[in-house]
């Protein structure tokens, strides 16, 4: 089953079988829309649609994250630009990406080819980024901040989450899962 995904996620992008949907994000203080978030989703053409907690794994262990990301970020970019007004969006990345080592370059390339604004774009990385290479993480997210783009930390709460890990790194803004708030009581 999953070699059979393997091989028809590598079919899906030059098919044009993904999609991106934009879910709102909002201000608390007055519910304000300040940006959309850029999910993907897969139409498969048989199976119809496939979650992403199916396909991003294999897409993860194949590196076919790396192409898969490229096309999400200039499809999102592309959108954003086209709205009338400047709201920010937000990408989330794979640690998989990070470990290509092109990442910064990829994201200015995109950045200038769309003509987004990189105060507009908001890329989201989860913890599991951080534990296994820390140092080159780092690196890669201070080169990602000086191209100006924003830096946010998703579904912190999960793993081993910690105070250490916020000061360290250079968040602009973090998002605390679900199930980390429904532990507080």
């Amino acid at each position: 089953e999953r070699r059979n995904l393997a091989r028809d996620l590598r079919l899906a992008l030059a098919q044009g079988e993904f999609e991106l949907y934009y879910q709102p994000q909002s201000r608390l203080t007055d519910n304000l829309t300040i940006g959309y978030e850029a999910l993907i989703r897969w139409h498969h053409p048989t199976r119809g649609l496939v979650p992403p907690a199916e396909f991003i794994p294999i897409a993860e262990e194949t590196g076919l994250i790396v192409q898969i990301g490229e096309w999400v970020l200039r499809q999102a970019c592309t959108t954003a630009t086209s709205w009338a007004e400047p709201y920010r969006i937000a990408v989330n990345l794979s640690p998989v990406q990070f470990s290509h080592g092109a990442l910064p370059e990829t994201v200015h390339a995109i950045l200038v080819e769309t003509g987004l604004s990189p105060k507009r774009l908001e890329l989201e990385v989860t913890e599991s980024l951080l534990i296994s290479d820390p140092d080159t993480a780092l690196h890669i997210l201070r080169r990602l901040k000086g191209l100006g783009v924003s830096i946010a930390m998703d579904d912190f709460g999960t793993g081993y989450s910690s105070l250490s890990t916020l000061q360290s790194f250079p968040f602009d803004k973090i998002k605390i899962d679900r199930s980390f708030l429904d532990k507080l009581g």
